[in-house]
């Protein structure tokens, strides 16, 4: 068997954690006092987060109590390389602060790290059942959770669907006041729901799947849904959302969920989706855009052509905006004007959105072209694969409708577009290329 490595627990060093306390723990549980209610907060990022996003690093140690005071447990579940990214993490946080044994990383995995030779973390399945390790979350401020796949992250913490010790232990420090966080995976995993795979095409023309075969399975096929964390208790968390146009499968999700969950939030890349649970409220921070999906009053047709749903609410929030469940509003950042009324453009007809668009992404068409453009009421977009049946996108303001802009952070636009209607409709394509007549 290989040594394990050297870890540093509430800063005192810990020369070996043994295999025998990873593998052979007991099945005690501490007890989670679920009469009180959630203090905490959360930090969910939707992956690729930059060492020099300054804001969202600096608001997870604030909410861990500070540069002096935080202590931070990483969760390396879902990693294929936990030890890598568990050491990169660790160096970002000391850019901001942070000492090194600030950090702790839990055996928590079911991959091993070939670039270990000196332990094999995939003997870490059972961590998560370590009754001495959950006890030491009592020391610790923070918990987070590296990306990779979150079926690795319930699967460990959460085995056939009952909270493990080490779980147990994640929401005390919760409900104390702490904070969780995580990035892709760490982020998908705290709604109750889990999107696990698939991508918008395969969702709208596939539907759901059980089946599951890897990482891959997440870039491409039919929509997979699984029993989350449930850290989150408002909406379904999709994330990669703005490079991997997303917004599809979580229309979809949110769709087959209504009655519980018809609120989806899919964050975009290097940017973070801040929950307080004292206040029932989430800001948006980081260098993209969080696009909340609302089903609450959509249509869904018996179309026998395709996926067929009208009336879905569609809003963009970046640049410090806030959305308050209690009372179902949008705040915008108090920096930003409103643009109804005072749009910047007068464009009759949007260029359709594609890669020869300058607004080729979700929320710059929404944000540009819709709604700070006084010459158009609807931009419309197009789904296919050539010829052959695919669908479109028909995005619309009405009375509901509001946007705002300002340029923050130096010139960064930052706009927002707030309960844009959306009908997606399933059409027929004829695509036929114009070729030069040889004389």
């Amino acid at each position: 068997m290989k040594h394990s490595m050297i870890f540093k627990l509430l800063s005192i060093p810990i020369s070996v954690i043994s295999f025998s306390l990873i593998l052979g723990c007991t099945e005690a549980v501490i007890p989670q006092p679920e009469q009180l209610a959630d203090k905490g907060a959360l930090v969910l990022v939707g992956g690729a987060l930059a060492g020099s996003n300054t804001e969202v690093y600096q608001r997870f140690i604030e909410l861990a109590g500070g540069p002096l005071q935080a202590r931070i447990a990483v969760i390396p579940a879902a990693s294929g390389q936990p030890v890598k990214y568990f050491k990169q993490f660790q160096h970002d946080m000391q850019r901001y602060g942070l000492d090194e044994d600030q950090m702790t990383l839990f055996p928590v995995a079911v991959s091993d790290d070939k670039s270990t030779e000196e332990v094999d973390e995939s003997e870490w399945r059972r961590g998560a059942t370590d009754t001495q390790l959950a006890e030491r979350l009592s020391q610790y401020t923070a918990v987070w959770f590296l990306g990779g796949d979150q079926l690795n992250i319930t699967a460990t913490l959460a085995p056939d669907g009952q909270k493990s010790v080490l779980l147990e232990a994640i929401w005390a420090l919760y409900q104390r006041g702490g904070v969780v966080g995580g990035t892709s995976a760490g982020a998908a995993m705290m709604s109750e729901i889990m999107i696990a795979a698939g991508d918008s095409w395969g969702a709208l023309t596939q539907g759901t799947t059980d089946s599951y075969t890897g990482m891959q399975d997440q870039e491409n096929g039919p929509l997979m849904l699984a029993k989350g964390l449930g850290f989150f208790p408002h909406a379904i968390i999709d994330q990669h959302f703005d490079r991997k146009a997303r917004f599809g499968r979580l229309i979809v999700a949110t769709e087959l969920n209504k009655d519980r969950f018809p609120l989806g939030f899919g964050i975009d890349e290097n940017t973070a989706l801040v929950y307080t649970a004292h206040n029932k409220s989430v800001q948006v921070i980081g260098a993209g855009a969080v696009t909340a999906i609302d089903v609450s009053n959509a249509r869904r047709l018996a179309n026998p052509h395709g996926y067929h749903i009208e009336d879905v609410r569609i809003s963009v929030m970046q640049g410090g905006d806030y959305y308050h469940f209690d009372t179902e509003q949008f705040v915008a950042n108090p920096l930003k004007s409103a643009t109804v009324g005072q749009e910047y453009l007068n464009i009759a007809t949007p260029v359709v959105s594609g890669v020869f668009s300058r607004n080729s992404r979700l929320k710059d068409l929404l944000t540009f072209d819709l709604v700070d453009n006084k010459g158009a009421s609807e931009v419309v977009s197009y789904l296919h694969q050539g010829s052959g049946k695919g669908f479109t996108l028909r995005f619309s303001q009405d009375e509901f409708t509001t946007g705002y802009w300002q340029y923050l952070d130096g010139l960064l636009d930052s706009g927002s577009a707030y309960r844009v209607k959306l009908d997606i409709v399933p059409t027929e394509f004829q695509i036929s290329p114009l070729t030069v007549t040889s004389q």
